[in-house]
């Protein structure tokens, strides 16, 4: 998930060829180096720096290849930086999520029907000459993580029954989440108000994203709001508290493309649509799994997971 939000710096400083970074698992395969057709447009995929990017950019680099695209690589900071890459006309595609670009971008209040934010950043986009994809079932968003024995242990299997335990017997539980989610519109102050219990300002702990699936498999706390999408909550036995209330904005991933782009190259958007189709929360949290803990290289992983789904030819 991403980092929602963070100051832009100049293009030149945030863009990084992937041909340049330094993680094995980001090397260019053979197969991205063969000699391509000259009467294709070159067509720059850009990707914030987290795994499930990576994994979009790589599977979305293939496919236009294999079909005569020459395609560059480039790796920005986050999500302002691809964002302001695009606008500058530096990227021609990446993949966004919903929310990001209602909340970051567009500066509006966080909707919590997909279909219907889906529709209106697409809508609010198009003005800008960025247009959205159709979007895929994988839903980067936020999600509360307990360890797997606790939650059975205790019977917690939605946040409602959290909620009820927390009342009613453990009132010391400690949860942990970043900085950013106790200050967010759709925060613990929304979690709290939706499923009615309120969690002393003591008992939550600020850290790190990256830490939380650590702290919950330690049990220095006993719930933590993380990322749906973190591949650690397999590796470290967490389970995801069912949001039966719907507090959590939807993340949908979509591919969005620059308008001149996609009128010059119209059957980009027929050739994307097979994975638009294919990923969904399952398969890309064992693929991100795949990269970050068995330290796998993404591009063959993401071309595995193609052959596997017949978008990609042998």
């Amino acid at each position: 998930m991403k980092t929602r939000g963070w100051l832009c710096i100049p293009i030149v400083m945030f863009v990084v060829l992937l041909s340049s970074c330094t993680r094995g698992t980001l090397e260019m395969t053979d197969e991205l180096n063969k000699p391509l057709p000259l009467n294709k447009t070159k067509i720059t995929i850009g990707s914030k720096s987290m795994t499930e990017q990576y994994l979009l950019l790589k599977m979305t680099s293939l496919v236009l290849r294999q079909h005569g695209y020459p395609v560059n690589e480039m790796v920005t900071l986050d999500s302002d930086a691809v964002r302001s890459a695009m606008e500058a006309g530096v990227i021609d595609l990446y993949w966004e999520y919903t929310t990001t670009a209602r909340q970051y971008y567009q500066k509006q209040a966080p909707i919590y029907d997909a279909d219907e934010v889906f529709r209106l950043v697409s809508e609010s986009d198009a003005k800008k000459g960025i247009i959205w994809l159709p979007r895929s079932q994988f839903n980067s968003s936020w999600a509360l993580l307990m360890r797997d024995d606790a939650a059975k242990q205790l019977g917690i299997r939605t946040i409602s029954d959290l909620a009820r335990i927390f009342k009613e017997k453990r009132l010391t539980m400690k949860f942990a989440t970043n900085d950013e989610y106790q200050q967010r519109e759709d925060g613990m102050k929304r979690l709290q108000d939706i499923y009615d219990f309120v969690v002393p300002k003591n008992q939550i702990v600020a850290m790190d994203t990256s830490l939380l699936p650590q702290a919950v498999k330690e049990a220095r706390v006993d719930v933590a709001v993380g990322l749906a999408s973190d591949s650690r909550i397999k590796d470290h036995h967490l389970v995801i508290i069912e949001d039966d209330r719907h507090l959590f904005p939807p993340y949908h991933a979509a591919p969005v493309i620059i308008k001149k782009t996609l009128d010059q190259n119209e059957e980009i958007s027929e050739l994307i649509e097979p994975i638009t189709e294919v990923i969904d929360n399952n398969n890309m949290s064992e693929l991100m799994y795949q990269v970050d803990i068995l330290h796998k290289d993404v591009t063959q992983t993401a071309r595995n997971f193609l052959l596997q789904k017949h978008i990609l030819q042998p």
